[in-house]
């Protein structure tokens, strides 16, 4: 069609008219005749409603009565059996498919719950049974096999032999069909589980050898599979004298379906057959099967690379020095079929040539390439029990190489499923993983993504193990890390920074591409890193990472995911500050963001931060930036920052954290007031009922008493330790060159000295000073007391400001990019512009969103409150909102007259020092 044409398009038009005509559907209607036949009299009962449908209603309606039948009989047993399920039977002869197997599972459900007299069942379910398995159409035969297979599970044993193992002797005669004997095979190994070992020998044993010997291949192969069920049904002494010599020949017989069945029954009478069967009998029986698989190259050999796994180790208390070489040699040959086309070793011949025919060349469906593939995949799968068959001190002269090849091979399938089960290598070597490094490498650069997903799946304890392994980890101290089962070296030298690039680049190939859900289990993984890398190898190679993706990706749940893993990190850095910038950055990327749905994710950064953390930290670093969202111009912000508030509350502790509760309360009462959003009123109302169920803590001396409680004791504790250890080894650090003849501790205590504190000089000047002293020791009582390093630089309180100038204090020489973080952290106070509220400097600032952020001046940030004194207290007291209670400022008039005080005195110290 040329579109360009002026008929094109005409006929375009014309199509696109006839699409709008109004057309009425008919097919959906129905008469008024197929009404009147579906319509029934609501006057009948159950039963007769029952029979009335089964006699002249439509296919729906039966099937609707068939599956309804044990409820009927129930409810009505009588009237049921003896009205209903004679015209079930009967209508069972003409039925469709769909009704038949709604017939079969209705049967199978009566049995199983006992719906029914056993002899009732009889007489009624398993006659319909066993007469339908005799059924033309051979999808209605094997749906009732089916049925009746599963019945036999749940009749008495004398039921069984006198109604239905009669009909399975008459189904294995000659005489019979193919289809008739292979049920009968089917029948017999069901009730051989029924049946002890005399009815067996007695009734099954005469009928199952002739089975074994029949013309019919396929009826061979179906009996041969039942062997496993008769055989332990019969005990260990007639499965030697009856069962085995069937197996040996069947295991020998022309058709290869029946020799895989013969190889998959001698793998499940493994464990039934004793040491002197297995050596006699067994094993050179499997040494035959192999090699003769292996020369012919046909269809049992990707079934002898399946189970040779479980062959070897069923088979490795009976086997010699000889023998296991053997095994180890034939392994190593599947290991490697197909990847070269040199001419075969060890006396195997090479094939002959094919004969060049006239006839046109056919490509055959499964070619000998599959085939190779599939043992090599087979083998793959069965290297965990292959090394623990060779044993780890072994596994470096007999299956490294193997093992190599197969990390290396070709096929992209081969390599993901030794990626898949690697984690289970690493744990069977122990203590010489490190010899399995180098293929891990090896995997983690892979580029197919199926082979990364592979490793991802069980990541963490591959890394473990090696971790564990690495003989260069140095633990001064242990912590026992909060969300880990394991101890957490506070102080390693790690041996894996040879895995750092490998695991760098593969996080890479997957966030490039498209499994998005792989991606989110890449970046849940990487949270094991703590246990087995430093925290500088974290914070210089995977923090940017992480931190990446939470600012560029597109899919929520990987930033949900990169969140959470840079919390982890965050958790258990040893270095404050890294701690300190990692807070600076996600608050600066969150909360200050123009973007609502990185204000939206803040969220769920305290939510994580209040997991792994104590309460401490959280109000000291997070709390007020939290708050802040209750005034977000996004209703959708507002609205999950109502699900937050009472976990807020609950990270309370009275009576120190008596204002941040009032500022909570004032600001749910504030949101219930003046909030127009529906969807928020709502959640706020849902919110404030949860609040009133939470009890808040009370702070006291004695021990916690709640698991809650003890948990949180536990994190601060932890955290503590931190801070600690990091002291620790600052002072290991500055006596370490006086033992090597450095300047001494003195002349270098002088610099640092005068850049932790200002006040001093002056101090050691004029030791009389009462403020001096006072000042000093306040400084040293809050650097102790801080549990770990407050908010960043750039945000100064209240309330927080002194234990967070103390802490920086204590730790100064440690945070050198604090000055930049703070910087960049800054933001404005918040205030209600919708609500025609003040700003506390007396003007109307924008809030920071869509349009950016407002820095304010250095001389009012550095007088800058918290948001819940600025926001809320001072709105209180200037200009009240209509409808909120008023509220006492004596708190904050107390803190500015204390604050006002220790100005004058710090005034006079310092004009004392001077004099």
């Amino acid at each position: 069609m040329d579109w360009s044409s002026k008929e094109g398009v005409a006929e375009i038009e014309e199509n696109l008219a006839d699409l709008s005509l109004e057309k009425t559907i008919t097919s959906s209607l129905k008469s008024a005749e197929e009404i009147e036949r579906l319509t029934v009299d609501e006057s009948l009962n159950d039963i007769q409603r029952a029979v009335f449908l089964l006699s002249s209603g439509q296919e729906v309606q039966r099937i609707s009565v068939i599956k309804n039948l044990a409820s009927l009989i129930t409810d009505n047993h009588d009237d049921a059996m003896r009205r209903v399920v004679p015209k079930v039977r009967e209508v069972l002869h003409l039925a469709s498919i769909e009704l038949q197997q709604a017939a079969a599972e209705t049967f199978v459900h009566i049995a199983e719950k006992q719906i029914v007299l056993h002899a009732t069942y009889s007489q009624t379910f398993l006659q319909t049974i066993l007469t339908n398995i005799d059924n033309r159409d051979p999808d209605i035969s094997e749906a009732w096999l089916g049925v009746l297979l599963q019945v036999i599970s749940h009749l008495p044993k004398d039921l069984i032999r006198k109604e239905i193992l009669t009909v399975a002797i008459s189904k294995g005669r000659l005489t019979q069909l193919m289809q008739s004997r292979l049920a009968s095979c089917l029948i017999l190994g069901k009730i051989a589980t029924r049946f002890d070992s005399f009815m067996i020998r007695k009734d099954l044993l005469p009928l199952v050898t002739s089975l074994c010997q029949d013309i019919e291949y396929e009826v061979r192969a179906c009996m041969c599979r039942q062997l496993d069920a008769v055989a332990r049904g019969l005990g260990l002494e007639p499965t030697k004298s009856a069962i085995l010599p069937e197996l040996v020949e069947l295991s020998n017989d022309e058709e290869s379906c029946v020799r895989l069945a013969a190889l998959e029954t001698i793998v499940n009478l493994l464990s039934l057959l004793d040491d002197e069967t297995c050596t006699q009998t067994i094993i050179p029986l499997i040494c035959k099967f192999c090699e003769t698989a292996m020369i012919q190259e046909d269809a049992t050999l990707p079934t002898v690379a399946r189970q040779f796994g479980k062959l070897s180790h069923g088979l490795s208390v009976n086997l010699n020095e000889e023998q296991k070489a053997w095994m180890m040699s034939f392994y190593c040959k599947l290991c490697l079929l197909g990847l070269n086309n040199k001419n075969k070793d060890n006396g195997i011949q090479e094939k002959d040539p094919p004969v060049l025919t006239k006839s046109p060349p056919v490509l055959p469906i499964y070619t000998d390439e599959d085939r190779y593939i599939e043992c090599r995949i087979a083998s793959a799968f069965n290297i965990p029990c292959m090394v623990l068959f060779a044993g780890a001190r072994n596994f470096k002269r007999e299956l490294h190489g193997t093992f190599a090849s197969l990390c290396d091979d070709p096929h992209p399938m081969v390599r993901s499923t030794i990626a898949t089960g690697f984690h289970e290598i690493a744990k069977l070597l122990g203590n010489n993983v490190s010899l399995i490094q180098g293929e891990l490498i090896n995997l983690l650069k892979d580029e197919s993504v199926d082979v990364l997903q592979g490793l991802v799946s069980h990541l963490p304890e591959t890394l473990q193990m090696f971790a564990k392994s690495s003989g260069n980890v140095v633990t001064e101290s242990k912590i026992f890390g909060f969300g880990f089962s394991n101890v957490v070296h506070c102080r390693r030298v790690s041996g894996l920074s040879e895995l750092i690039p490998a695991l760098c680049e593969a996080e890479l190939n997957i966030s490039q591409c498209r499994r998005w859900r792989l991606h989110v289990s890449m970046l849940e993984k990487l949270s094991c890193l703590p246990k087995c890398l430093t925290s500088d190898q974290i914070y210089s190679k995977f923090i940017p990472i992480v931190t990446k993706h939470i600012t560029m990706h597109r899919v929520l749940p990987v930033k949900r995911a990169a969140v959470r893993t840079l919390c982890v990190f965050m958790r258990y850095n040893r270095k404050q500050e890294h701690r300190q910038e990692i807070c600076s950055r996600l608050i600066q990327a969150c909360c200050h963001s123009k973007s609502c749905t990185y204000r939206m994710l803040f969220i769920d950064v305290c939510q994580d931060i209040m997991e792994f953390f104590s309460k401490a930290y959280f109000k000291d670093n997070l709390y007020e930036f939290v708050l802040e969202l209750a005034e977000d111009p996004v209703p959708n912000v507002r609205l999950k920052f109502c699900t937050i508030l009472p976990m807020l509350k609950s990270q309370m502790k009275l009576p120190k954290d008596r204002q941040m509760l009032q500022d909570l309360e004032y600001m749910a009462r504030k949101l219930m007031l003046q909030e127009n959003d529906r969807d928020v009123k709502s959640a706020i109302r849902n919110a404030s009922f949860e609040l009133d169920k939470i009890q808040v803590v009370m702070e006291s001396l004695t021990k916690p008493g709640t698991e809650h409680d003890m948990l949180d004791q536990r994190k601060e504790e932890e955290e503590k330790k931190i801070l600690e250890l990091e002291k620790r080894e600052l002072e290991e650090k500055e006596q370490a060159p006086s033992k090597t003849g450095a300047p001494s501790k003195a002349d270098r205590k002088k610099p640092n000295s005068a850049h932790i504190t200002e006040s001093k000089p002056s101090t050691k000047r004029n030791t009389g000073s009462k403020t001096n002293k006072t000042s000093i020791s306040a400084s040293k009582k809050n650097a102790t007391s801080s549990i770990l390093p407050g908010p960043p630089p750039h945000h100064t309180s209240a309330k927080a400001s002194k234990t967070t100038k103390s802490t920086l204090k204590a730790h100064s020489n440690s945070s050198p990019l604090s000055k930049s973080a703070g910087n960049r952290g800054r933001k404005s106070p918040t205030h209600a512009e919708n609500n025609n509220i003040e700003s506390p400097t007396g003007n109307n600032r924008r809030r920071a969103g869509s349009e950016g952020l407002i820095y304010p001046p250095p001389s009012i940030s550095n007088r800058l409150r918290k948001v819940s004194d600025v926001g809320v207290r001072r709105v209180a007291s200037s200009s009240p909102v209509q409808g909120l209670p008023q509220r006492n400022s004596s708190a904050s008039s107390v803190s500015s007259t204390s604050s006002r005080k220790s100005n004058v005195s710090t005034t006079k110290s310092k004009k004392s020092s001077k004099t």
